[in-house]
């Protein structure tokens, strides 16, 4: 193959691993935008305006929770596609389910901004758990199917055993056990549940550490 065949093929990839990245990035972008749509403004309010906007701390709560989620699996879905040097139609499929959980947040947001601090509490809690938890599942099944050391050729910039990409691995592993702790806490305290959602979103904001 001629160098500058090489070269045309190469941006090509690149493009088409770009558009990727792009079309996931406004998916990321409209859901978190959409969260702001579940706190309603308290009409002909008054003088009781301030207890009203007060009442509402549910849907303030579900609001920071959800947007700190998604936030942070976009920070992670970015430092992911660094490594990626290529994209095939598994990947796309996958990446596709993986989006398909993040457009899908907004509404148990809406449910536990709904029910949280009264009847029903618990079960919105889990609602969002399982959401929470299926999203940790396909965030693993991409990153191991795009790492994975049998892809021929390779999708990623470097090798499989690469510290960096050793270090996604072994973090992104015990993700689903992490959020379904935060369903066990919500058959017990919902606001709890929540709130340990919220805890995992910080948690997952750092970087990886690479093992030395």
């Amino acid at each position: 193959m001629s160098e500058y065949a090489t070269e045309r093929a190469t941006e090509r990839v690149e493009k088409e691993t770009a558009r990727v990245e792009a079309f996931s990035d406004g998916v990321f972008a409209i859901a978190i935008t959409l969260l702001i749509l579940e706190i309603k403004v308290p009409h002909e309010a008054g003088h009781d305006l301030w207890r009203r906007l007060l009442g509402q701390w549910p849907s303030y709560f579900a609001f920071v929770t959800s947007f700190a989620t998604i936030g942070i699996m976009w920070m992670n879905h970015h430092r992911m596609f660094n490594l990626v040097a290529r994209i095939d139609p598994m990947l796309m499929i996958l990446n596709g389910c993986l989006l398909l959980g993040v457009t899908f947040v907004p509404y148990p947001t809406a449910v536990v901004a709904d029910y949280l601090g009264r009847d029903g509490a618990k079960a919105a809690a889990a609602f969002m758990a399982i959401t929470y938890i299926l999203i940790a599942i396909a965030f693993n099944l991409l990153w191991r199917y795009v790492s994975s050391p049998q892809r021929k050729p390779r999708l990623l910039r470097v090798p499989p055993e690469d510290a960096q990409v050793q270090a996604i691995r072994a973090a992104y592993r015990l993700g689903p056990l992490y959020y379904a702790v935060t369903l066990l806490a919500a058959l017990w305290d919902a606001q709890m549940s929540v709130g340990l959602n919220l805890a995992l979103a910080v948690y997952w904001a750092k970087p990886p550490r690479e093992e030395k």
